[in-house]
């Protein structure tokens, strides 16, 4: 089995999928791995700035971008950008390759594993004005809870910030806006974009998180032992 990752979105997020699935794979040796193909596609416009109605739509260049890994032998495909997920139904049709879905497999992940009926999102405009969490969560009786829009936008800058490099925010900021809302409630945040979780990381941020690119990696491991 080969896995095919389609980049780009960001380039950062995309390394560090590729990180996450090495460090998780239980590797004797180095044929042990898996076969990765990635196309880290930076020319993919915004999928944020597409679904707000100010830019260019990226599903010509993610349907590229599944093509060209479908022909470099890739027979399953990980998305390392959570609000591309509202792309997902026009894009799969035009490969035969398996598009994983990373946020459907973060609401089976969660169903088995936490007992957890509400989350907190902290994600980009992008994927809280399409509901893409919020359609498939319901499905499994989850609710989500969103920030308000100013600290929809703090979140955001937060987000563009890490795209470039950029991780000059303190655990105090981090902190203070997911307390707001979450108020010392038993309630996981989902870091729903995958710049977030690079920025927990880097500032030392503890807490009851869920990373979906985590729980990604570990379907793609999965996916692999299946043949």
């Amino acid at each position: 089995m080969i896995l095919g990752i389609m980049g780009g979105m960001g380039p950062l997020a995309t390394s560090e999928l590729f990180k996450k699935i090495i460090e998780l794979t239980d590797a004797q040796e180095e044929k042990d791995h898996l076969h990765i193909v990635i196309d880290n596609n930076t020319q993919i416009p915004d999928r944020t700035s597409y679904i707000c109605g100010t830019g260019d739509d990226p599903r010509i260049e993610m349907i590229r971008s599944a093509i060209k890994l479908e022909m470099m032998g890739a027979d399953y495909i990980a998305i390392p950008c959570n609000t591309a997920h509202y792309f997902y139904d026009d894009v799969k049709k035009y490969t035969k390759s398996k598009i994983l879905h990373m946020i459907r497999e973060t609401a089976i992940y969660l169903s088995n594993n936490r007992n957890n009926k509400e989350y907190f999102l902290m994600a980009t405009n992008g994927t809280y004005k399409s509901k893409i969490y919020e359609d498939i969560f319901n499905e499994f009786g989850f609710n989500i809870l969103v920030p308000e829009g100013s600290d929809r936008d703090i979140i955001m800058n937060w987000i563009y910030r890490v795209k470039v490099s950029d991780f000059n925010v303190s655990q105090e900021e981090f902190e203070a806006l997911y307390d707001k809302y979450v108020k010392g409630r038993d309630i996981p945040i989902i870091l729903g974009c995958t710049e977030l979780p690079l920025l927990a990381n880097r500032i030392g941020l503890k807490g009851n998180f869920i990373d979906p690119s985590i729980i990604l990696a570990k379907k793609c491991i999965e996916l692999a032992k299946t043949t």
